[in-house]
């Protein structure tokens, strides 16, 4: 990935949105999977999305917080993101709760680019 996230980092973001850490196992093996050569940024990025937008590892301020990390994301790649489709993109995984990996990979590269 381009930058890395660490667990540290997302609480303290997720705090500024009034949420608290709630329970970290899914977000921490979201975290983990960044070390691996074999998968790709969007890849690791869809791990992370998922562990935040349907596991729910914070009090409040998940999606916001998934916002953030895409928004870094995408910084970190140089590209300038359409927010108002990750916006979209972010109700629409924690509503139909989309658990699938390779979906959620899939709509965020058609987000980004």
């Amino acid at each position: 990935m381009c930058m890395e996230f660490v667990k540290k980092e997302l609480e303290e973001i997720n705090k500024k949105f009034s949420g608290s850490i709630l329970r970290g196992g899914s977000l921490e093996h979201a975290l983990s999977i960044q070390k691996h050569k074999k998968y790709g940024k969007y890849k690791k990025m869809a791990y992370i999305w998922r562990a935040i937008l349907v596991d729910h590892p914070f009090t409040g301020g998940n999606k916001r917080t998934a916002l953030w990390a895409a928004l870094k994301f995408t910084e970190g790649m140089g590209k300038k993101p359409d927010t108002n489709k990750l916006n979209r993109l972010i109700i629409k995984i924690s509503t139909r709760n989309i658990t699938s990996i390779a979906k959620i990979e899939r709509m965020l590269r058609n987000a980004i680019g």
